[in-house]
């Protein structure tokens, strides 16, 4: 096995592991407000507490992706990550899974600021398709959290979910531990404070960091408190099965984008894909018919699975020359929207109920619509749409 092809697998082995991680914690809401006796406005900090480390670690390790021992720097990652998880299935009180939650998102996040500008470099002709592919391996792992989440249940209790995910990241670090580092540390330019300054006065990166801000709040909002809302009508397990099926109906989805990226306007898809989220999202919180509420949520799956991928390599190609730093930058915005909006959601059910809250979202997809839909009328008219160096 090359090298390009090592270390392809192992970012896409550790890809399905970061998304077991994600998507463990909505299907274990409420088995966590059961262990720890808390409010939905503090169960609603999961998802911020995954986030925070997260997003310092990818702008810090991104925006230095070309100065640091790539091999070695992902290697530790994958350690700290793996004892944090022991740490989490034994902690005791509540705050103190949050504290380990921070140290485990971060670790991820060390990882995450490296594995697309990898990527990247590796295939610098398909990114979009490459990006794709890459979500549609994470969309692999997101499906099968909940059943993880169901099958602990069933055996034991909530716990053996985190020493389970303590042996997901061993696969990785086992192809690394062989492998030779990454072009990423000669292909990638170094970045000073002026460079990253005006990479983030590009209004086409501004425009990307908002449009993923829109996409990760909706889908940080679906991932956290689905189950929790579907368990107003359908059983725990069922719940689960619920979120699995939103996230299932991500693998044809991104399996069919990454195919029309390469053959339509990509801006212009992700405008369409949002638009179609609009009544998805709306019919699915306040639906009363449960086999509507599951075919909106699955609709909405397919449509959104989409987003993320095609407009962060949309980001990439503005600044090829700096896929880490973009990267970091791009993930850090869609990854503000997945910890931010599920503590707003947490907030406004406390006051209305969580059906409400998450109807919300719709106008959110609208936002996303405006945004992109901006960005591509000014780059079709823009005299200069070819990435900037």
């Amino acid at each position: 096995m090359n090298g390009r092809r090592r270390w392809t697998l192992a970012i896409f082995l550790f890809t399905i592991g970061d998304a077991l991680a994600l998507q463990v914690r909505g299907a274990l809401v409420p088995s966590l407000q059961a262990a720890f006796d808390v409010s939905p406005a503090l169960l609603g900090l999961v998802a911020p507490a995954g986030t925070v480390g997260f997003l310092l670690a990818i702008l810090v390790v991104g925006t230095s992706a070309g100065r640091l021992q790539v091999r070695r720097t992902v290697l530790g990652a994958l350690a700290v990550a793996t004892v944090t998880f022991v740490a989490m299935g034994v902690a005791p009180v509540y705050l103190l899974f949050l504290g380990f939650l921070v140290v485990q998102g971060s670790a991820d996040g060390v990882v995450r600021g490296l594995d697309r500008p990898i990527l990247a470099h590796f295939y610098p002709e398909q990114r979009g398709r490459v990006f794709n592919v890459y979500a549609l391996v994470w969309a692999l792992g997101a499906a099968t959290a909940p059943l993880l989440v169901n099958a602990a249940l069933a055996v034991g209790t909530w716990r053996w979910v985190f020493f389970a995910l303590a042996l997901v990241f061993l696969p990785a670090a086992f192809l690394l531990a062989r492998a030779d580092p990454p072009s990423l540390e000669e292909g990638e330019r170094s970045l000073s404070w002026a460079d990253f300054r005006a990479l983030l006065s590009d209004w086409r990166i501004v425009g990307v960091v908002l449009a993923l801000v829109c996409s990760g709040s909706i889908e940080g909002s679906i991932f956290t408190w689905l189950p929790y809302y579907a368990n107003g009508f359908l059983t725990p397990a069922q719940a689960n099965l619920l979120l699995s099926g939103f996230l299932v109906s991500y693998i044809p989805g991104r399996a069919v984008y990454s195919v029309l990226v390469e053959r339509v306007d990509p801006l212009a898809l992700v405008v369409v894909l949002s638009l179609c989220c609009v009544p998805t999202l709306y019919v699915a919180f306040t639906a009363t018919d449960p086999l509507v509420v599951v075919g909106a949520v699955l609709l909405t799956g397919l449509f959104i699975s989409g987003l993320f991928p095609t407009v962060s390599a949309f980001g990439v190609d503005v600044a090829p020359a700096y896929s880490g730093p973009v990267n970091a930058i791009a993930t850090a915005g869609n990854y503000a929207g997945l910890s931010l909006a599920p503590a707003a959601v947490g907030v406004a059910a406390a006051r209305t109920d969580i059906g409400a809250a998450l109807s919300g979202l719709a106008g959110v997809a609208v936002a996303f619509a405006l945004v992109t839909g901006t960005l591509r009328l000014h780059v079709g008219r823009s005299p200069d749409t070819t990435p900037a160096e």
